[in-house]
C-alpha cells in the first residue's frame, strides 16, 4: 500500500501543479501568437493532453484504488471527493478554454485564466487541509 500512496501523491502533485500552471500558459500563448522565440498556441493543447490529463487520470485512479484497499468510509472522505470533483471541473474548463480561445481569442481571456487558476488553488487548499487534519 505505501507504493500506491506514493503513486497517488506523485500524480496528485503533478496534476495540481499543472492545473495552476496551465491557465497562465494558455493566457500567454494565446495572447502572443507564434512569433519569433514565442511558444506556439498548440503547446497549451499538447500540455493539456499529454501531461495534465494523464496525471489527472492516474491521480484519480490511484486514489480510488487507495480508498478501496484501505476500505475507508468517513465523512471527511465525502467532503474531499466533492472538492476533487471541483478540481475535475476546473480541469474540464481548462480544456474547453484552450479549444475555445484557439478558435476565437477574446479580450477577456486573461481574466478567465486568472479566475480559473484562483479557483483551482482555492479547491486545493481545503483538500490539503482535510488530508493533513486526518493524519494528525
Amino acid at each position: 500500500m505505501p507504493w500506491l500512496l506514493a503513486l497517488h501523491m506523485t500524480a496528485l502533485v503533478c496534476w495540481c501543479g499543472a492545473l495552476l500552471y496551465l491557465p497562465a500558459l494558455t493566457a500567454v500563448t494565446l495572447r502572443s501568437g507564434a512569433g519569433d522565440g514565442e511558444v506556439p498556441a498548440s503547446f497549451s493543447r499538447a500540455a493539456y493532453t499529454l501531461l495534465v490529463t494523464p496525471a489527472a487520470l492516474l491521480a484519480i485512479a490511484s486514489g480510488t484504488a487507495l480508498f478501496l484497499v484501505s476500505q475507508t468510509v468517513a465523512g471527511w472522505l465525502v467532503v474531499k471527493l466533492t472538492l476533487v470533483a471541483g478540481l475535475v471541473l476546473c480541469h474540464v474548463v481548462n480544456g474547453w478554454m484552450i479549444l475555445h480561445f484557439e478558435k476565437a481569442p477574446r479580450s477577456y481571456q486573461t481574466l478567465i485564466c486568472v479566475l480559473l487558476g484562483a479557483a483551482s488553488a482555492a479547491l486545493m487548499v481545503p483538500i490539503i487541509w482535510l488530508v493533513l487534519a486526518k493524519l494528525f
